[in-house]
């Protein structure tokens, strides 16, 4: 069925370890206030993966007010502990975030079905072991659960890694495979979550509405303040809006309005 009022709060890059508590109480505090449907949390919730770091962050997902679907990012894997990152790399995640970071992760409601996937790798071709990518695997799982669910559902998937970057950070690098996802995904999905660049912004991929959050809560800042994003979306309509940290508080600084026609994305015109 088409969603009516479903609305997806958008956290990414916590990295606990340089999270700023202020900025992380006040967002519990709204997150209750406006009372989402689902809370998509995208990667990075450490900085160096460490026990103390998985501890607070386990912590944090604790008060999240609503159904919370968690994937990895690159920071959740140990860094430059060799041993550890190639031997037994998600022993912390999966001790602390009590989830499968190989397996994809399905939440369903009426009117939205949404997809987490890892796309954090302990190993890249890369020299930017920070890169990640999606696999042909991952890819069949997410194609099964939304071929699985009403034709009309909102279809999320949810990822740390980028999908569309802007030319600002267009040396950041896109997921790997990207080219091969968004082929897989056209006319299947709707909308394509991530964080990692810790800039927030939206826009159209191959008729797919990406949104890309900022760091949530931590004091790793790529030249513009903390934010999340809020997802609204009833019928054929979506909104994205960008909410930044104003001095206390976080007010919304951008929107973004689509459209769409079948799973076929674009820019509403009625901006």
């Amino acid at each position: 069925m088409k969603p009516a009022g479903v609305r997806i709060a958008q956290i990414a890059d916590l990295h606990f370890g340089r999270d700023v508590p202020a900025v992380a109480e006040t967002l519990i505090q709204e997150l209750r206030e406006v009372q989402p449907t689902l809370i998509a949390v995208c990667g990075d919730l450490t900085q160096t993966a460490a026990e103390a770091e998985f501890q607070a962050a386990s912590a944090f997902l604790d008060k999240l007010p609503a159904p919370a679907v968690v994937v990895p990012g690159n920071h959740d894997l140990p860094g430059w502990r060799f041993w550890t990152r190639f031997t037994r790399p998600w022993r912390r995640w999966r001790k602390h975030i009590a989830s499968d970071p190989h397996g994809a992760v399905t939440w369903e409601t009426d009117g939205l079905i949404a997809v987490g996937v890892n796309s954090a790798r302990r190993l890249t071709f890369h020299h930017d072991w920070s890169r990640g990518r999606i696999n042909m695997r991952q890819l069949t799982a997410i194609g099964a659960a939304f071929d699985e669910a009403p034709r009309d559902d909102l279809r999320v998937v949810i990822a740390h890694h980028p999908f569309l970057l802007t030319d600002q950070v267009r040396g950041r690098g896109l997921v790997g495979r990207s080219r091969l996802a968004l082929r897989h995904l056209r006319h299947r999905a709707d909308l394509l979550l991530g964080g990692h660049i810790h800039l927030a912004y939206s826009g159209i991929v191959d008729g797919l509405v990406v949104a890309q959050c900022g760091t949530a809560v931590s004091n790793r800042l790529k030249g513009e303040p903390n934010s999340y994003n809020l997802i609204d979306a009833t019928g054929d309509r979506l909104t994205v809006a960008i909410r930044r940290w104003a001095d206390d508080h976080f007010e919304t600084h951008e929107s973004f309005e689509y459209v769409r026609d079948g799973h076929e994305w674009s820019v509403s015109t009625s901006q």
